[in-house]
């Protein structure tokens, strides 16, 4: 009976340790087909969450390349039409170049949208304040910055800078910049309490701006210290920005006669 246990036994133990051999296998095949796949495909992941999200990204660029091709296809026939029937031209163009200013910011814009206060704190700095901290009762660059990106990505056309004393409309190439403890926007400098101006779909913007852990709640984490009193929002149905006022002129850059090498 001993033995015939034993050899029972190990029967069982063979079993078990071919079985694990052939898993293991089956694991390191499973593994090594996964880095083939990421790497022949170029897909920087193969989890389920990733792919997910890569795929309602493609999905979004492909829309907006649907909508472009629909745009650039009205454009050729608006043209083929003005030839056709024998029509101006040059109102086309002009209407292309009004397009492409209002793009760059060399025009005007009015609409509805919101505008965003921002101002240092407007109580005394309490005395037993730690003074590491005592930065943080002041507007920085960054600050605009943050609000500034966070305008233009939930929809804002056209955004523009105010203090007291200027105006300056954010276009491609604006810089926002602390110099010396100034802050300086397209190079100008500006001083609290900052107005910053938006043109887009005005509830869309604010409501980003006032999400839970958006760019208000998130603003500053001091104790006793609520940053309502530092930002303040409203929209409006019908705002103005000015243009741009600053130099247009290219010195290092021209237009590129081909296509860029890849």
């Amino acid at each position: 009976m001993v033995g015939f246990l034993g050899v029972k036994r190990e029967g069982w133990l063979w079993q078990v340790t071919l079985m694990s051999m052939i898993l293991g296998m089956l694991l390191a095949a499973a593994l090594k087909t996964q880095q083939t796949v990421k790497r022949v495909s170029g897909i920087p992941t193969t989890r389920f969450s990733g792919l997910a999200q890569l795929l309602l990204d493609e999905k979004e660029r492909n829309s907006l390349l649907r909508k472009e091709v629909q745009e650039q296809r009205a454009k050729v026939d608006a043209y083929e039409r003005a030839l056709g029937e024998g029509g101006n031209e040059t109102e086309i163009l002009k209407k292309e170049l009004q397009k492409s200013k209002m793009l760059a910011g060399l025009l005007p814009a009015e609409g509805p949208g919101v505008e965003v206060t921002l101002q240092d704190y407007p109580k005394a700095i309490p005395p037993n304040s730690d003074p590491v901290l005592n930065q943080e009762y002041i507007i920085h660059d960054y600050d605009i910055k943050t609000f500034v990106n966070e305008l233009l990505a939930s929809g804002a056309e056209a955004v523009a800078i105010s203090d007291a004393d200027s105006t300056q409309r954010i276009i491609a190439n604006t810089p926002i910049r602390c110099d010396a403890g100034v802050i300086r926007v397209n190079r100008v400098p500006m001083a609290s309490p900052f107005t910053i101006t938006a043109i887009g779909p005005p509830n869309a913007m604010k409501s980003v701006l006032e999400m839970t852990n958006g760019a208000i709640s998130q603003f500053r984490f001091i104790a006793g210290l609520d940053p309502k009193s530092m930002v303040k929002v409203r929209t409006s149905r019908h705002l103005v920005i000015p243009a741009y006022s600053g130099s247009t002129s290219f010195i290092y850059a021209t237009p590129a006669k081909s296509e860029a090498p890849k």
